[in-house]
């Protein structure tokens, strides 16, 4: 721990000089009631003790005064800190919502990429099976269209996240985006091979 903390507050500081100077004149006030006011040396130390009572009056007066300031710069410092609490807890409640917008995007494009890879796998099929090259064509035309439209969303959804500051969901966007164009790549590989084998 550093040797600041380890220090008192100003406020505790300022409390305990007031404590000190009001049991101080405590004291003095007893030791004035115990005069027993019958000799001119108790007489003296009672007319003392009323002067120093004046003394020690003025002092608790600024030593109030000193308490009163912190405990005034304590409730400013609590209410700045309650300020800035507020700030944080809206910026949370921002930053979530950006979070669970991008997540939902990337979520909907996710179960697009996979109704994709069910329809490539069907296209597949089809060509083992010996389905018309018309019916081929048309499939995998349909598919290259629908994975450039994964990517481009996953593209779009890395740029938010960036603008967001999002680097997870960015990352995982991008990775996506990849995955799909190299689908895609295949894709239109297969798309050529059935082209040439079409009959004329």
């Amino acid at each position: 721990m550093s040797k600041a903390k380890d220090q008192p507050s100003p406020l505790v500081v300022a409390a305990a000089a007031l404590g000190d100077e009001l049991r101080g004149f405590a004291d003095l006030a007893n030791e004035a009631k115990r005069e027993s006011l019958n000799t001119e040396r108790s007489m003296s130390r009672a007319t003392r003790s009323l002067s120093e009572s004046v003394q020690f009056h003025a002092r608790i007066e600024g030593k109030l005064k000193a308490l009163v300031a912190e405990i005034e710069s304590a409730r400013k410092l609590q209410q700045e800190s309650v300020e800035m609490l507020v700030g944080v807890a809206h910026e949370v409640e921002r930053r979530a919502k950006s979070r669970d917008a991008l997540l939902a995007r990337f979520e909907q494009l996710g179960s697009q990429a996979r109704q994709t890879s069910t329809l490539a796998l069907e296209s597949t099929t089809l060509q083992k099976e010996g389905a018309a090259h018309e019916q081929l064509l048309e499939r995998l035309g349909a598919l290259e269209r629908q994975i450039d439209e994964i990517v481009a969303e996953a593209r779009a959804i890395a740029q938010a996240a960036a603008s967001e500051d999002w680097p997870e969901i960015g990352r995982q966007a991008d990775g996506l985006g990849q995955q799909m164009q190299a689908a895609k790549n295949k894709l239109v590989l297969a798309h050529q091979g059935v082209a040439r084998r079409a009959p004329s």
